[in-house]
């Protein structure tokens, strides 16, 4: 298993795609060991990969500008909530890889990239499991309870609402930095 581990962590920290590797674990090892090799293997990544957004952070690049630009950033996403990150994990929009550097670079708690991470990686494992046995024990277990559901559909659930739910906080941060609800309201009267 460690192996496991350390081929996945490896993978995920190259721009290839490291699910091939998830899904040829769950088949090889199971669901338990699997579903251990792989977070194991997620959360050593995320440490390396918020320490190297940690590194840059530190560093000076005057290069084009680039220094005045990244402070500027760094100042502007610093109040980024929690509840944000883990509706952009969940939804799966962007590179983990990204975020977690971007996560290290902006000084987000690293306690807080480690639980996000954690609760977003549960119904993706599930999903990787599917994968690896061909067999959706989930649906199985759901029609037990009258629920014709099937573990793809479940995950698309999920990140659709993420996705949701993430419009709807932009719009409304929109809305109140352009005052556009005293706007509407006035339009409305």
């Amino acid at each position: 298993m460690i192996s496991a581990i350390l081929i996945i962590c490896l993978v995920s920290l190259t721009p290839f795609p490291s699910l091939p590797l998830a899904i040829y674990y769950y088949s090889k090892l199971g669901f338990i060991d699997g579903f251990i090799a792989v977070t194991v293997a997620s959360n050593l990544k995320i440490l390396i990969h918020y320490n190297l957004g940690c590194l840059l952070r530190s560093k000076k690049i005057n290069l084009f500008n680039l220094g005045n630009k990244i402070s500027h950033i760094k100042i502007k996403y610093k109040s980024i909530k929690t509840k944000d990150i883990l509706l952009i994990r969940l939804s799966n929009l962007f590179v983990t890889r990204i975020l977690n550097i971007f996560l290290g670079f902006i000084n987000f708690p690293l306690r807080k990239t480690f639980i996000i991470n954690n609760i977003a990686i549960l119904p993706w494992q599930i999903l990787y499991y599917y994968f690896a046995t061909k067999v959706d024990f989930l649906s199985k277990i759901l029609i037990n309870y009258g629920l014709d559901l099937s573990i793809v559909r479940f995950l698309s659930i999920i990140s659709i609402t993420s996705i949701t739910f993430l419009i709807v906080r932009i719009l409304m941060k929109l809305f109140k930095k352009f005052n556009l609800i005293k706007y509407l309201g006035n339009i409305i009267k």
